[in-house]
This record gives structure tokens, sequence and C-alpha cells, in this order.
């Protein structure tokens, strides 16, 4: 095999000879003829019995066309092998040439960028540290109390609806005197400040009691889903059923153990709230620390970035939300995505990705099987069966691969928060939980 490669002054870009007998590339065209002339079937003539000469008048221009496509790639990579050629993506063949027993052809492909590595010296950034006070595990435990609060309704007519309570109501909306389709309902239960209404509906019942009428005036917002209603005043008379105020359970015996905990006292409640928040706070300062030490790294290198791989994770991305969309029910040819939106997260994903497998390279970094299993082991135990999850992950190659790829990047991170210039930011369990990485 001969090879000639031609590489570019600037750029990622090469171009490559290959030249390469035609002779065994004849002998599997024959082969695949005759592996179809077993199988195949035809007016006239019994299974297996169909003449050679005829399979290859009928199937003779597919077949070579696969087999040279096959040779093609096998002699191409094997010509880059041959020269220590690292190529990125993939090739593009611009020409062939199949005659006096040689099969020619030309290439062009882009080639891995060499990366300097920086010093991780050079590196600034800011971590986050944190911790569950006791503060935190009571409001987790008004939470929960509120996931199973009930509605009492006020006895007393005098009773006047705040913010925070629910009414139930009658109302009946008009627009220039004419009641509108959609605009009246009854026995409505709202949580007055809920913003479940058009804004001022919840803000002018406020101050009103059991039994009481009253008609506001409000305006459909500009936005509004229904052409016909955006941006028209409309009164609505509203009558008042009731007043209610929300009802906490009891930190009781009965709520504790609702949540599994065996011995029904708050002590024991409040120790697993408090477990169970400081395995999530982990976790996510970890994720932030991690992402804001691969983004400070991204900051100070320099590469150039093949075409091919940015092109390549676009498609990623796109497939990904176009599948997303479609879970949540848009239909495909109401999917509209352009491949532009997704170009500048392309590209930060590319750079990052070969940047990371330099410094992995240089640090022979990885991720033993034991680390593995101690992870999946840790995030198993936030779910109700964790073996269960242990399972699944035994049976997704796919999934424990991925994983391996976090704690190896997690590596890396810690390689750079380690020797950088680190400035560490405390911060809340809100602040850390309720912000996105």
């Amino acid at each position: 095999m001969q090879v000639t490669v031609e590489k570019p002054e600037q750029g990622l870009e090469h171009k490559m000879t290959v030249t390469f007998p035609s002779e065994n590339l004849n002998s599997a065209v024959d082969k695949r003829l005759n592996e179809i002339r077993r199988t195949v079937k035809m007016d006239g003539f019994r299974p297996g019995k169909v003449p050679l000469s005829v399979v290859k008048k009928r199937h003779g221009a597919q077949v070579h066309q696969e087999v040279m496509g096959e040779a093609l790639q096998k002699a191409f990579y094997d010509a880059t092998e041959q020269e220590g050629i690292q190529v990125a993506g993939y090739p593009m063949f611009d020409s062939l040439d199949d005659k006096d027993g040689e099969v020619t052809f030309v290439a062009r492909f882009e080639v891995y960028p060499e990366i300097t590595l920086p010093e991780f010296s050079g590196v600034k950034l800011e971590t986050i540290k944190a911790e569950v006070t006791d503060k935190d595990v009571e409001n987790m435990i008004t939470r929960l109390r509120e996931q199973r609060m009930a509605w009492k309704p006020s006895k007393s007519a005098a009773k006047k609806a705040k913010a925070g309570e629910q009414v139930i109501i009658d109302f009946t909306g008009k627009i220039d005197g004419e009641v509108f389709e959609g605009g009246s309902a009854e026995n409505v239960p709202l949580e007055l400040g809920s913003g479940r209404m058009i804004p001022g509906f919840e803000d002018g019942i406020i101050g009103m009691k059991k039994g009481e009428e009253k008609a506001i005036e409000v305006t459909f917002p500009e936005d509004y889903h229904a052409d016909s209603l955006k941006g028209k005043t409309a009164v609505f008379d509203i009558t008042v059923h009731s007043v209610s105020t929300k009802v906490l359970p009891e930190v009781d015996e009965e709520f504790v153990k609702s949540f599994g905990v065996e011995d029904g006292t708050e002590a024991s409640l409040i120790k697993e709230i408090k477990d169970s928040m400081e395995k999530e706070l982990a976790r996510a300062v970890e994720s932030k620390n991690r992402a804001a030490a691969l983004k400070a790294l991204q900051s100070i290198v320099d590469v150039e970035l093949p075409k091919s791989l940015i092109d390549q994770e676009v498609k990623n991305l796109m497939d990904r939300a176009v599948q997303s969309m479609q879970q949540q029910g848009v239909k495909p040819e109401d999917v509209k995505i352009e491949a532009a939106h997704f170009e500048d997260e392309a590209k930060e994903r590319v750079k990052l990705g070969l940047v990371l497998g330099d410094i992995i390279k240089a640090n022979n970094l990885e991720a033993s099987n034991e680390e593995v299993e101690a992870y999946i082991t840790e995030q198993a135990s936030s779910y109700e069966d964790p073996s269960e999850v242990v399972n699944w992950y035994a049976q997704n190659p796919g999934a424990r691969s991925e994983i391996r790829a976090i704690l190896v990047e997690g590596k890396v991170a810690a390689k750079i928060i380690a020797e950088a210039k680190v400035k560490e930011v405390s911060k809340t369990f809100e602040e850390v939980i309720n912000t996105p990485a």
C-alpha cells in the first residue's frame, strides 16, 4: 500500500492519497455474489441454482459498491495507523480510481490538535463550602408538613381572606357587559397568592368574607393564551362561599412513621432528614466545584477545534433535544430547532473533551471498579429499594461507563482545585441546592 500525506501550513485538515492492489477486492466481490446466489430467489430457477452470471448482472454493481466502500474504509484506517495519524471525526473521499489492478483514492480528514496543557497553578476559581444547619432541617420538616397540610374552613363569618389562605368562590366574567366563554365557574378552590389566576384577580378577593359578593375589574395580559382575550378588560362578579386556613399536621408518632422511621420519634426523623440532606448537599457541592474547575480550565487553554467533531456534537445535542421534546408530547413535525442554537455548547463540550483527554492521559487518571461500585452504592442509598438501582447498573454497561467518566472527570477537577488559586465561598443549603450548576 502506497500512502502520501499532505499536511496543511495552518489548520487541522489533511489530505492523503492511498493506492492498494485490487486483487483482493475482486475476489471479495465474487465471494459475496456466491453467498447471494445460495439464497436469492428468481423466477424460473430453484433456490441456489441461479447462474452466477445472472446474479452478477442483477446484483454485481451494488455488491461492488459495498465491497469497495468497505475496502476504502479499511485501507484508509490502515494507512492512518501506518503513518501514525489520529483522525478526528470521519474522512471525506474526494476521488476514486480503479484500474490496472490498483485502486487509488484521495481522502480529506481532520486530525486531533496538539494541546499545550497549562500549569494548574495559573488557574483562578471560586469553590463552594456549605453545611446543613438546624434551621435547614427545620425548614425541611416544615415543607414535609406542608405537603400533608389540610384546609380548615373558618367558622367566623367575620373572617377576612388573606394571602396564603384558600377561598371557595363562584365567578362570572363579563367584557363590555357580555359574559364570555370560559369566564365563569362555581365552587372553585383558590389559594390566594398562588398566581393561578390573571394578575389582579386574587388581589381583588383579599379582604372578602364568607357570603360576600364583589365585582372586580382586571385586564388580561397581552401574552394571554386566548387571542380573543389578550389585553381585554373584564369585570368579574365574585361570590365567596368559605375562607379556609392551612392546618399543618403535628410531628407526632403517626407523622414520623409515615416516612418510614420505625421508632416514630422526632429525633430519629430529624437525624434521617439531616443525613439525607447532607448527602444531597455533598453531591451538589462536588458537582458545582467540579463544574467551576473545568470551566476555569477551559478559559486558560486555547485549542483549535476540529469542525467534524463540532458538527458531530451539534447533531448529538439536536437529537437529544428532539427526543426530549417528543417525550413531552411535541409532535415531530412541530419540532423547530436549528443547528446554530447548539453550536456554542458543542464547541465548549468538544474543547473540554479534548483537554480532559490529554490531562487524563498525561496523569494516568482512572477510576477503579471499586470506586465505581462505591459510587453506585452511595447513589442507590437515596432510593427506597437500593438493590434495584444496583442491579440496574449491573445490567447496563453503558451507564457504568458514564459513572466511570464522571469519577475520572472528578479526579481532574480535584487536581485542578488542589493546585489552583482557589477562593472558597460559603453558601447556604438553599443557595447550593436551588441554583443551577
